[in-house]
């Protein structure tokens, strides 16, 4: 009767363990998913736009977008290489907005999240010739 006692405790463990062995390359694969692609940037940074995440709903688009920085930057959670942006685009009006931004300690969204949270979410017109228009092009398929 002693050995029963043991399994009804192990068996919670081994399931912890399956689940966490299953768990982990998963999240290697999601992150890995994503198809960045260099759409232009200053002195400073490299911007990209994730392929995979576009997403349209009437005339609108979101899709994630990336500043990978050459050099380290810092906000008051400590430093970091890089910002992931989700942005939402007006093809109509050519307006866009930052949705959500998560700030990575490596550069291309690599390490340990510093800082996510909602942005603004206020519209702003896009600029022709500048890298949000490069952006939008790509969202709305120009």
């Amino acid at each position: 009767m002693a050995k029963y006692p043991l399994k009804v405790f192990r068996v919670p463990g081994m399931v912890a363990f399956c689940v966490m062995v299953a768990y982990v390359p998963l999240v290697g694969a999601v992150a890995q998913a994503a198809e960045w692609v260099n759409v232009g940037g200053t002195h400073k940074f490299d911007r990209y736009v994730d392929m995979t995440t576009i997403g349209v709903s009437g005339q609108r688009v979101t899709l994630w977008t990336m500043r990978d920085f050459r050099v380290e930057r810092a906000i008051p959670r400590g430093p970091y290489r890089s910002i992931r942006i989700k942005r939402q685009y007006d093809c109509h009006g050519k307006k866009s907005r930052s949705l959500h931004q998560w700030f990575y300690k490596q550069a291309m969204g690599q390490g340990r999240v510093l800082y996510a949270a909602q942005a603004t979410r206020e519209w702003s017109r896009v600029i022709p010739g500048s890298d949000d228009e490069s952006e939008m092009k790509i969202a709305c398929g120009w």
